[in-house]
């Protein structure tokens, strides 16, 4: 028996559905005109977001908040905006000599009301983005925000006030998450952790929904022995004290090249000791998630493995964690079973670039991979015969930035993409036309030369 409040998500859905197809196709003008207007509001809100992260959060840096969060949330609404009438357009398809003079094209048309579940870690831009990219497509919304977030949960109800036609926003626990993830969208968009991943496909499986998974996984970095270790070094600090570690690409471990293995701790140490810890940085989320790291890395010491503080451990608290680096743990353990999902970092002596490659395809498909080396052979190498959802050589995060790239996993890293106008084509249906003229000749030809036809056709293409 359904309860009262499955009662009412379905009588949004049902709402947003039936506001859908009382305008199934809406001209860019409109589209980009709803965009703009989202993007003033985020603009406009922009304190008020600030203020929000940073009480949600054990603490929260303005600089994550802002340059992480709203920049690339604008960045791609605007790109969306540049492009979508480009989009939109007819994609033309050959239809062969054989069907001349007929046309064939594929019209790319919404797909209806698109549910969308948001995580907590980077709340505006993964709550945001994709809603932007769905409206661009020309969908409704119905938007799932994460029950971590409360604070900046309001100030999205704020901006998205005036786009209630076209979104509507659903609060609530992980029970609430479920029941989301069983109603019938027409697609289902979720970024969130492998596990939790699984379970939405499997609850959305029951109405055919077609789905995109934006997961996370053990990125992995490949550091060979040409590396500019200096910069290894400097990404890694700041990657790992970005949003405290708490990044779906954010390296989880390093394969090192046993000729710089050294060189490369001792800098790195030396790098982390020197951070100063301020006001204005990025804690753990909640001391939930602090324990949780924290018994990964009690877990490695207590198995005899080599842990490395930058802070000591019993002085670490949530908005004060440091990092810590992990030398060779067993594959068994937490800390390499688990993704992070923060500021700790396992390190690996490997031989070669063969060697690296084998550990990586040990653990499950990562999100992302980071390869410094300026070897052009081992650049293809990674490229071509490694499996990861995105490739970055000698830089790490800024891809995701990049409004014109895909992003998405592979296999247990997810399922599809979105960013740029694969975005738009994961919320669209791509519905194939054959034009044909109205005149009857052709049927009348094989209404009476069937037969002579199919020999003409047999010999054109089975001889």
């Amino acid at each position: 028996m359904k309860s009262e409040r499955d009662s009412e998500l379905e009588q949004k859905l049902f709402r947003l559905k039936a506001s859908f197809l009382a305008e199934p196709y809406t001209s860019s003008g409109l589209r980009i005109e709803k965009l703009k207007a989202l993007k003033s509001a985020i603009v406009n809100y922009k304190s008020a977001l600030v203020e929000a992260a940073r009480k949600d959060f054990s603490q929260r840096a303005e600089l994550d908040t802002v340059m992480a969060d709203m920049i690339p949330t604008v960045n791609h609404i605007e790109y969306i905006c540049r492009h979508l009438k480009n989009w939109m357009r007819p994609d033309k398809r050959n239809p062969g000599v054989e069907f001349l003079p007929s046309r064939a094209y594929i019209e790319y048309v919404p797909k209806g009301v698109v549910g969308i579940i948001a995580p907590w870690n980077y709340p505006i831009q993964l709550s945001l983005v994709p809603l932007a990219t769905a409206i661009g497509a020309g969908n409704k919304v119905m938007l799932k925000l994460s029950e971590h977030t409360p604070r900046v949960n309001d100030v999205i109800k704020s901006i998205l006030l005036d786009l209630s036609t076209e979104c509507t926003v659903i609060e609530g626990d992980a029970q609430m998450g479920v029941k989301f993830s069983e109603l019938p969208f027409d697609h289902l968009f979720f970024t969130g952790s492998t596990h939790i991943g699984k379970k939405v496909y499997q609850a959305s499986a029951g109405n055919l929904v077609p789905v995109t998974l934006e997961l996370g996984g053990k990125s992995p970095v490949i550091v060979l022995s040409d590396a500019n270790i200096e910069k290894v070094v400097l990404d890694l600090a700041f990657t790992k004290r970005m949003n405290c570690g708490q990044i779906c690409v954010a390296p989880d471990y390093v394969l090192v090249h046993q000729e710089v293995f050294d060189a490369f701790v001792a800098k790195l140490k030396e790098k982390l000791t020197s951070i100063n810890t301020t006001d204005d940085s990025t804690g753990l989320l909640n001391e939930r998630h602090q324990s949780r790291l924290v018994s990964m890395l009690e877990q490695a010491e207590s198995k005899g493995v080599s842990v490395w503080h930058s802070k000591p451990l019993e002085a670490a608290v949530a908005n004060d964690f440091g990092v810590h680096l992990v030398f060779e743990p067993p594959r068994s353990l937490k800390v390499m079973q688990e993704e992070v999902f923060g500021p700790i970092l396992s390190i690996f002596k490997v031989r070669d670039l063969e060697h690296a490659q084998s550990i990586v395809r040990s653990t499950e498909v990562p999100l992302a991979c980071y390869l410094y080396t300026s070897d052009k052979c081992a650049q293809n190498d990674v490229k071509y015969r490694l499996e990861c959802g995105s490739l970055s050589i000698n830089d790490m995060l800024l891809h995701v930035a990049v409004a014109d790239l895909p992003f998405g996993g592979v296999g247990s890293s997810g399922i599809g993409q979105y960013h740029s106008i694969e975005g738009f084509k994961a919320f669209s249906h791509g519905k194939g036309i054959f034009h044909s003229s109205d005149k009857a000749w052709r049927s009348k030809l094989f209404d009476k030369y069937s037969h002579v036809i199919g020999k003409i056709l047999t010999w054109l293409y089975l001889k």
